[in-house]
C-alpha cells in the first residue's frame, strides 16, 4: 500500500491526542488547526496604470510628405521609345522574301511572274545571289509576286552589303498594297534597316506604321491583348504611362545597361504616380524594382526613401525603420531635399512599433535641423512625440522638460501635455499630485479632448488605493457625462472588478456582460468575457459559461473560436485540479463538437481527471486512444497516468508495458526512475524475482536516484526476503528503508518492523515502532492507521483491553478510506466484545 499517502486530511492527529490523553501522556500538546481559506481567482490582476497611450497615439499623426513628381515626360518618352525600338529590333530579324503561299492566294496572275519569282527566291536561298537577283529582275510589276522579288532583292542587297539599295527596295515594296502581308513585312525591314544605317530616332516612324498595320485587325477586349508588341505600339506611338513602358522592357531578357539605366527611371517614376495615388503596396514593388539597378545613386537614394514612406503607410513599421536607416546610411541621400525628413520618418515608424528609446533618438535628430523647426506644427508634433517617447522608458525628467516647452509656448496640443504631467506624477507613486494636476486639465481647458480621459483617470487612482466607493462613484459619473467616450468598456470594466472584489458577483457579471454586449470589439470585452468564466467557474458552472460564450458575439466566434473556447473551459478546470468539473466541461465539448478540433488533448484531459476522481476503467479508455495513434508533449504524462492507473488496479502485466515505454525511451528521461522502481514493484507482485533483482541493481546504479527510491528499494528487497523466510536479512533491509527518507516506503518498512517484533512477542518494541510512524510519519494515513491497529494490538497483548478497544473505535471513527483498515479495526472489536 506504498501508494497510499495523505488521505485523510489531519484526521490522525486528533485521533494520536485523544489515545494519548487517555493513556496520560502528557508530552504530546494539542496543536490547533489552522484553517486554510483558498483565495479566489481574480477577474483580472488590473488594469494597467501606465495608459496603452490611446490619447497621444490617436493624436500623433505623422506629417505626409508626397513625391516630387516634376518629369520632363516628354523627353523621357522619347528615351523610352528608342530604348524600346532598339530592344524589339535586337530581338527581331529582318523579314525574309517568300513565295508560297502566293501562288494559291493569286492563281490568276501571270504564269511568267509566278515562275521567276519562284525560282529567284529559291536561288536566293541557295545561296546564289547574283543568279537569283538576274531572275527575280524578271518579275513584271503587276502584282504581289512582284511586290516579293523587290523584297527579294532588297534582301540580296543586305546580304552582298549594299544597305542603301536594300532601305530604297524596303522602302518600294512597303508603298505597294498587291498583298498586306507582304507591306507589312517591307515595312518592318525598312525600319529595321534605317535603324542599321543611321539610327533609332529616324526608325521610329516606319516601326509604328509596321506595328499598326501589322495589328490592325486586334479587337482591344481580346485576351492577348497585352502582348509584347501590343505594349510597344502604346510605347511608340506615345500613348503610354509608365506601367506600359515598365512592363515592355521587362519583356525583354537581358537588357543591356541603356536600357537598364531607362528601366530605373520609369519603375521610379512609375513607384511615385502609385504612392501619389495612395496605391502603396504597388509603390512598394515599383520602388524594389528600381533600387536593383543603381545606375543614378540619387534616384536609387530616393527609392529607397519612398518605398520606406510606403511601408509606413501599409503599417509595416518595423520594415520602414530598417529602410529609413538604410536611406540615412547611403552617401547619395545627403544630396535629397528629404534627408532629414528621413529621421522624423523614421522616429515616426520606430514610436509606432513601441521602439521609444530609438523613437526619441531620431526625433531629436530632426528637431536640430533646420527643417525640424520650420513648420510650427510639426515642430509642436515632435516635441509631443519626444515627450511620449521618454515617457515610455521611464524617463520621466526627460519627459517632463518636454512637456512644460509645450506648456511654456502655449502649444496647441499644451492640455496634451499637461495631462501627461499628471500621468508622471501617478507613476511616481503620488497620487494626490496626479490628481491635482488632471483636475487642473479641465479647469484651464474646458473643452479639452483629453476631459474624458481625466473623468477615467481620477477615479481609476481611487480604486487602485483601494477607495472603491469613491472610484465607483467617479466612473458613473464619467459614463453619464461622456456617454460616447472610448473609455466606457475599460470604465465599466473597472466597476466589474470593484464589485468582484466585494464580492457582488451578481452585479460584477451583470456589468461584464453589458461590456460584452455592447463593446463586442474591444479588448475589454474579451476582457470581460475571461471575467465572466473565471465567476462561472468559481461556481462550477462550466456549462453555463459554455452556453454563455458561445451565445456571445465578441469577435463573432467562428466554429474555430467556438471550439477552442469550449475546450479552453475543460483546460482552465484542469488547470485548477478541479477534476470532476473537468470531466464535465470535456464532456459537454464532445457533445458540442462531434469532430472536435482537440480531441486528443481533450482526451488527455478527461483520462487524467477520471483517473483522479476515481474511475480508472472510464480513464484507461480515453488514454489508451491517445496512446495508440499519438505522440505529443503529452505522452509521456499519458504513458505515467496509464501506468499509476493499472498499478492501482493491480493490473501488473499492463503496468510493465507501459513502464517499459518509459524506461526505455530517451525523451522521457525524467520518468526513468519512476519507471525502474515500479517495474521492480511489479515483478515482485507477479512473484519474478529474478526480474526482480535486475531492477533492483539498476536504481542502486542510478545516478538520479532519490531517497524515496532507495527506501523503496530496500523495502521491497525485505518483502522478497520475508517470502524466502529470511527474516534477519529481511529486518535489516527494513531499517535501511526506515532511515531513508520520509516517504511512504519508509513509513511501510516502520510499520512491518514493529509487526515483525509483534509477531516475535517483543510488545514493548512493537509498540515503540508503532508510536515511531504516528509520530512522524503523519503524512501518510494508511500506515498510521496501520500502526495504530498495531499499537491497539499490543495493548490487548499486555492486558489493556480498555485502551486497545478505544485505540480502534478511534481508527472506525476517523479513518474515511475505503481499504482494508477499518475491516480490521471492526473484527479485532468484535473479538473483543
Amino acid at each position: 500500500m506504498t501508494g497510499k499517502q495523505k488521505i485523510g486530511g489531519k484526521y490522525f492527529q486528533y485521533m494520536l491526542i485523544s489515545i494519548l490523553s487517555l493513556c496520560g501522556m502528557n508530552a504530546y500538546a494539542q496543536q490547533d488547526e489552522k484553517l486554510h481559506t483558498e483565495k479566489r481567482p481574480s477577474v483580472m490582476d488590473s488594469i494597467d496604470i501606465v495608459r496603452d497611450y490611446r490619447p497621444m497615439l490617436a493624436d500623433a499623426v505623422k506629417i505626409r510628405r508626397s513625391p516630387d513628381m516634376k518629369i520632363d515626360r516628354a523627353a523621357l518618352e522619347i528615351e523610352v521609345r528608342q530604348v524600346a525600338a532598339s530592344l524589339y529590333f535586337e530581338r527581331n530579324d529582318f523579314r525574309e522574301p517568300f513565295h508560297f503561299p502566293l501562288p494559291q492566294r493569286y492563281a490568276d496572275a501571270p504564269r511568267n511572274n509566278i515562275d521567276n519569282n519562284r525560282i529567284g527566291i529559291l536561288a536566293f536561298r541557295a545561296g546564289e545571289y547574283e543568279r537569283a537577283a538576274s531572275i527575280l529582275k524578271k518579275v513584271e510589276p503587276a502584282d504581289a509576286f512582284y511586290q516579293s522579288s523587290i523584297i527579294g532583292l532588297g534582301y540580296i542587297s543586305l546580304k552582298t552589303g549594299d544597305k542603301q539599295a536594300a532601305r530604297n527596295a524596303f522602302y518600294k515594296a512597303s508603298k505597294m498594297n498587291f498583298d498586306q502581308e507582304l507591306r507589312t513585312d517591307a515595312l518592318y525591314n525598312y525600319a529595321k534597316t534605317l535603324y542599321s544605317l543611321d539610327s533609332v530616332q529616324v526608325a521610329l516612324k516606319p516601326l509604328q506604321e509596321y506595328l499598326a498595320l501589322k495589328y490592325a485587325e486586334q479587337r482591344p477586349d481580346e485576351k492577348n491583348t497585352e502582348t509584347t508588341e501590343k505594349r510597344m505600339i502604346d510605347v511608340l506611338s506615345g500613348s503610354s504611362n509608365f506601367e506600359a513602358a515598365v512592363y515592355l522592357l521587362e519583356s525583354f531578357k537581358n537588357r543591356d545597361r541603356k536600357a537598364d539605366v531607362t528601366y530605373q527611371k520609369i519603375t521610379y517614376y512609375r513607384g511615385m504616380e502609385f504612392y501619389n495615388e495612395r496605391a502603396f503596396e504597388n509603390s512598394i514593388s515599383m520602388f524594389m524594382r528600381s533600387e536593383k539597378f543603381p545606375f543614378d545613386a540619387e534616384m536609387a537614394a530616393l527609392a529607397t526613401y519612398w518605398k520606406a514612406e510606403a511601408m509606413y503607410e501599409v503599417r509595416k513599421y518595423g520594415e520602414a525603420v530598417d529602410n529609413f536607416s538604410k536611406f540615412l546610411a547611403l552617401p547619395a541621400a545627403r544630396n535629397t531635399s528629404v534627408y532629414n525628413y528621413a529621421n522624423y520618418a523614421l522616429a515616426y515608424a520606430a514610436f509606432r512599433i513601441n521602439r521609444f528609446a530609438l523613437a526619441a533618438e531620431y526625433f531629436e535628430r530632426f528637431l536640430s535641423t533646420k527643417e525640424g523647426s520650420l513648420e510650427e506644427r510639426v515642430r509642436y508634433d515632435v516635441i509631443a512625440r519626444l515627450g511620449d517617447s521618454y515617457l515610455s522608458t521611464r524617463n520621466y525628467g526627460r519627459a517632463n522638460a518636454y512637456y512644460d516647452m509645450l506648456i511654456d509656448n502655449k502649444a496647441p496640443n499644451q492640455d496634451y501635455a499637461l495631462f501627461q504631467h499628471g500621468i508622471i506624477q501617478g507613476l511616481q507613486g503620488d497620487n494626490e499630485a496626479k490628481i491635482n494636476t488632471l483636475r487642473s486639465v479641465v479647469e484651464k481647458f474646458p473643452s479639452s479632448n483629453y476631459a474624458d480621459d481625466v473623468a477615467f483617470e481620477i477615479p481609476y487612482v481611487y480604486f487602485t488605493k483601494g477607495d472603491y466607493d469613491a472610484a465607483i462613484e467617479g466612473l458613473q459619473k464619467m459614463i453619464e457625462k461622456y456617454p460616447r467616450s472610448s473609455y466606457l468598456p475599460r470604465a465599466l470594466m473597472t466597476i466589474g472588478l470593484v464589485q468582484y472584489n466585494k464580492d457582488d458577483t451578481e452585479a460584477a457579471m451583470a456589468t461584464f456582460q453589458k461590456v460584452v454586449e455592447d463593446y463586442a470589439k474591444t479588448d475589454e470585452a474579451a476582457q470581460a468575457l475571461l471575467s465572466i468564466e473565471n465567476i462561472y467557474l468559481d461556481r462550477g458552472d462550466a456549462t453555463s459559461y459554455i452556453q454563455y460564450a458561445t451565445g456571445s458575439n465578441v469577435t463573432e466566434l467562428s466554429p474555430a473560436e467556438q471550439d477552442n473556447l469550449a475546450f479552453k473551459i475543460g483546460r482552465t478546470l484542469f488547470s485548477r485540479a478541479q477534476y470532476a468539473a473537468a470531466v464535465e466541461a470535456i464532456n459537454a465539448y464532445f457533445d458540442k463538437f462531434p469532430k472536435p478540433r482537440q480531441e486528443k488533448y481533450a482526451r488527455y484531459i478527461r483520462g487524467v481527471s477520471l483517473y483522479h476522481t476515481g474511475h480508472p476503467e472510464e480513464a484507461l479508455h480515453d488514454l489508451n486512444i491517445i496512446l495508440n495513434d499519438w505522440t505529443s508533449p503529452y505522452t509521456e504524462n499519458t504513458l505515467l497516468t496509464v501506468a499509476a492507473l493499472y498499478l492501482d488496479l493491480k493490473q501488473y502485466n499492463e503496468a510493465i508495458v507501459h513502464l517499459k515505454k518509459l524506461e526505455l525511451n530517451a525523451d522521457f528521461k525524467n520518468s526513468y526512475g519512476y519507471a525502474v522502481t515500479n517495474l521492480m514493484i511489479c515483478y515482485f507482485e507477479i512473484g519474478d524475482f529474478e526480474q526482480m533483482d535486475k531492477y533492483v541493481k539498476l536504481i542502486k546504479n542510478y545516478k538520479r536516484v532519490s531517497d524515496e527510491e532507495i527506501a523503496t528499494v530496500h523495502l521491497y528487497t525485505a518483502k522478497a526476503l520475508l517470502q524466502q523466510k529470511n527474516v534477519k536479512s529481511a529486518t535489516d533491509e527494513l531499517n535501511l528503508a526506515a532511515l531513508k527518507s520520509q516517504s511512504a516506503a519508509s513509513a511501510e518498512a516502520r510499520y512491518r518492523v514493529g509487526q515483525l517484533q509483534y509477531d516475535n512477542k517483543e510488545y514493548d518494541k512493537a509498540q515503540a515502532s508503532a508510536f515511531d510512524v504516528i509520530e512522524n510519519m503523519s503524512d501518510h494515513d494508511y500506515w498510521v492507521a496501520k500502526s495504530f491497529i498495531l499499537l491497539a494490538d499490543t495493548y490487548a497483548r499486555k492486558g489493556d483491553v480498555r485502551q486497545a478497544k478505544s485505540t480502534l473505535e478511534s481508527v472506525v471513527e476517523n479513518y474515511a478510506e475505503d481499504d482494508d483498515v477499518i475491516p480490521a479495526a471492526k473484527e479485532r472489536l468484535k473479538k473483543m466484545k
